[in-house]
């Protein structure tokens, strides 16, 4: 074969030109495929997200719906192991179906399975009944084809049990109380002053102490009371067939503890709507607590309203010689929610109305209603003193100070939002 026929290249454009048009084919085949999947993708990703967000709608909506009842109970009623659908295919607030809807569904956490979600042992109270303040919330979203669902743990801090109108849980029980116009009632009131529904409790109650006589802190309290002032004090009986006043009304109740009191301290004050410190010697001082609500509910000096509890937590200084004040309150005072001051004293004067619980707990503490005006309490009110200072009071009632037991006051005060808290966040099922 001669070196002209070797070299020579003719008839190689030909299959060249198939080779490219070939690769730009396919080029062409990709980028039209790829043009016609993309804008499919892009789609579904909206559509899920747009799913999730509906999902996580409905999540706030049962998180305002749990919030605002008090009795998470009356929500589980009818419900199985799997829970009770609460909303099944709802809207989005003014919103048609189209642009996503949102389905819950609530449980009890009573499996074996939950512990890890809510950090507790299974709730032993049944499908139906919460006891122990932890429920699962299952929120699915929709949107087009899309489904995204959302599974969270809602907890509500526990108020400890509240025995009577004033309860001395702690080690000690020295009382003052002056004059006869006082009030300290254990039987339930509405907090308009009428009668309420709920069963009586004591009108005071104090733990059981050890090292002493038994019923050596009831025995402190009814000789605090004069023969005049015993009558003031009202609730339920430890005698069937005894007055519904005085020294009947005044019993040891070991169902309310220290730690008990101290559990629902921790799990409020980690996300109460107000925290102040107050430090020696001269502690807090406020005047017309309440008066900027109208203007301002979120303000520092609003404690909360009837339609907007709130969770007031006062953190002092313990002081042995028992002499330090956390907080005094003077003027026109009023406040709707929980009221806790811890290690000192809380001390009262002016008018005062709170509608709610009052925890003063820690070291060296007490309770004052030092008059120089119209104080009413509807709740419940806990003096915990956890030290021992003989010869100090962890309560003083004088003047016209009415101290009134109130269901009521009680579960409006539960729906605090700042109680309630949403975690273990978790997308299940994709």
């Amino acid at each position: 074969m001669s070196h002209r026929l070797m070299t020579d290249q003719r008839g190689v454009v030909l299959p060249l030109t198939l080779i490219i048009l070939m690769v730009l084919t396919s080029l062409a085949v990709a980028v039209t495929v790829l043009g016609t999947t993309e804008p499919q993708i892009s789609a579904n990703l909206v559509a899920g997200a747009r799913a999730r967000f509906a999902a996580e709608a409905g999540l706030e909506w049962a998180f305002d719906l749990l919030a605002g009842t008090p009795d998470w109970s009356t929500l589980l009623n009818g419900a199985d192991a799997d829970g009770i659908i609460l909303v099944n295919n709802g809207a989005l607030p003014g919103l048609d179906p189209t642009s996503g809807t949102y389905t819950i569904r609530l449980r009890n956490d009573t499996l074996a399975t939950d512990t890890p979600i809510t950090g507790v042992a299974p709730d032993g109270g049944g499908a139906a009944i919460d006891t122990n303040g932890r429920v699962i919330v299952v929120a699915t979203g929709r949107y087009r084809n899309a489904v995204r669902t959302v599974q969270v743990m809602m907890r509500r801090a526990q108020f400890p049990n509240f025995p009577a109108a004033l309860a001395f849980p702690g080690n000690e029980a020295q009382a003052n109380f002056s004059g006869n116009a006082f009030e300290v009632s254990g039987n339930d009131f509405n907090t308009d002053g009428s009668p309420g529904g709920c069963a009586p409790v004591y009108g005071i109650s104090v733990s059981p102490t050890l090292g002493s006589p038994p019923g050596s802190n009831e025995q402190v309290v009814e000789n605090a009371l004069s023969a005049q002032q015993k009558d003031n004090v009202t609730g339920k009986k430890q005698v069937a067939s005894g007055p519904a006043f005085g020294n009947n009304t005044v019993a040891v109740e070991p169902t309310l503890t220290p730690a008990m009191v101290k559990a629902f301290i921790d799990a409020a004050k980690a996300n109460a709507d107000i925290t102040l410190n107050s430090h020696q010697p001269s502690g807090l001082s406020f005047s017309n607590i309440g008066n900027t609500c109208s203007a301002d509910v979120n303000s520092q000096t609003c404690w909360g309203t009837a339609s907007t509890p709130k969770v007031v937590y006062i953190k002092g200084d313990f002081d042995p010689t028992s002499q330090f004040s956390a907080l005094q309150l003077s003027g026109h005072t009023e406040g709707y929610g929980v009221l806790i001051v811890e290690d000192g004293d809380l001390r009262i004067s002016g008018n005062f109305a709170w509608n709610g619980p009052i925890i003063v707990t820690g070291q060296y503490v007490g309770i004052g209603f030092l008059g120089g005006g119209t104080q009413a309490v509807y709740g419940a009110v806990i003096s915990n003193e956890t030290a021992a200072d003989p010869g100090f009071y962890e309560g003083v009632v004088t003047g016209n100070s009415t101290i009134r037991y109130s269901c009521q006051a009680l579960n409006q005060a539960k729906s605090a939002r700042r109680l309630v808290t949403m975690s273990s966040w978790q997308e299940i099922g994709q």
